[in-house]
């Protein structure tokens, strides 16, 4: 089986997809990527089709160091990273070509929090609950449960039978997106308890910049800033969404993210996921209200900017057979 191994896998790499969906009510912890556009823009760019929910390897505050045991195709997206392929420069948000003994090397994070190292067809592990995602807190799914250690020898799909079979593609042309770091607020959508916070309170929200805290993980992020008041009546339990915001009882802020508890009964709002998951910790949080239609209409542009770049075919561009069709045109130009 054509395999990659864990050099030096940094802080926290972990092994996701899209996440256990469906399963929540029976106490299974979500889990899934923590930047789903840069997860799955990344699965397009290697040719695995966005309804595929294909696992890709989420390095988390550090990148990593990657060594291959086959050829295959592989991108780097989500946070800024230099990545270099046998000591050589590439680019990131691109698909890149590895050979048996390639060395993938992108440890340092310039910008942003999460990474993920997508490759064609990818990571083979069992699937449980529908998905490979990792769960650690209840060592579920992924690669044996757990995060990934130096030395791990993670099985990979074979290229060639995925080439034969995405052959049939057209290419065009496109622009690859980088991730949205550039944004300077994050939207939010009233959650189903607005009315447990006045006008006040609710303006104070959206008006008032904010700061990550120092409690920061897949679990949810705390918020630093303005603190809320609401109701003093109890509220019920309820499922927790992820990239709901949660306001405790003395009024802070945390937001939920991929690895949140199942259930929860504070007042919660709703917010965006892959930019919070990779906002810088010294920049201002400023919150933006926007409606529901608003809201699907971001998504619906995410989900047709990830449908372009996978029917660009962009990994064949990178393949052994074209880039030596390239040269052999190249060389009748010549003539």
């Amino acid at each position: 089986m054509n395999k990659m191994i864990m050099v030096d896998p940094g802080i926290l790499a972990t092994v996701q997809d899209k996440g256990r969906i469906g399963h929540q009510g029976e106490g299974f912890l979500n889990s899934g990527a923590m930047d789903a556009y840069a997860y799955e823009y990344g699965n397009a760019l290697v040719g695995n089709h966005p309804s595929e929910n294909k696992a890709s390897v989420e390095f988390a505050i550090t990148g990593g160091v990657v060594e291959f045991t086959a050829p295959t195709v592989v991108a780097i997206t989500g946070a800024r990273v230099e990545p270099t392929l046998n000591g050589e420069e590439i680019m990131q948000d691109r698909p890149v070509y590895v050979q048996k003994g390639d060395i993938l090397n992108f440890r340092h994070l310039l910008e942003g929090r999460f990474a993920y190292l997508a490759v064609a067809g990818g990571v083979q592990v069992p699937s449980i609950l529908g998905s490979q995602s990792t769960s650690i807190s209840v060592n579920l799914g992924g690669f044996h449960g757990r995060q990934l250690a130096k030395g791990d020898r993670i099985c990979i799909a074979d290229y060639q039978q995925i080439e034969q079979i995405d052959s049939r593609l057209t290419k065009t042309k496109i622009d690859i997106p980088s991730s949205f770091l550039q944004q300077d607020c994050l939207d939010v959508v009233p959650g189903p308890e607005q009315e447990w916070f006045d006008q006040n309170e609710w303006h104070k929200f959206v008006t008032t910049p904010y700061q990550l805290g120092q409690h920061i993980n897949r679990m949810g992020y705390r918020i630093e800033g303005p603190e809320l008041s609401f109701k003093s009546e109890n509220l019920l339990s309820g499922a927790n969404l992820n990239g709901g915001i949660q306001v405790s009882r003395d009024g802070k802020l945390i937001i939920l993210l991929a690895d949140r508890a199942t259930h929860g009964g504070y007042p919660v709002i709703a917010a965006d996921l892959g930019v919070l998951a990779q906002w810088p910790v010294k920049k201002a949080l400023q919150f933006r209200q926007v409606s529901l239609e608003a809201a699907w209409e971001q998504l619906r542009i995410q989900a047709n900017a990830i449908d372009e770049i996978y029917h660009a075919r962009l990994w064949h561009l990178v393949t052994p057979s074209r880039m030596m069709a390239k040269r052999i045109r190249m060389l009748y130009q010549q003539q």
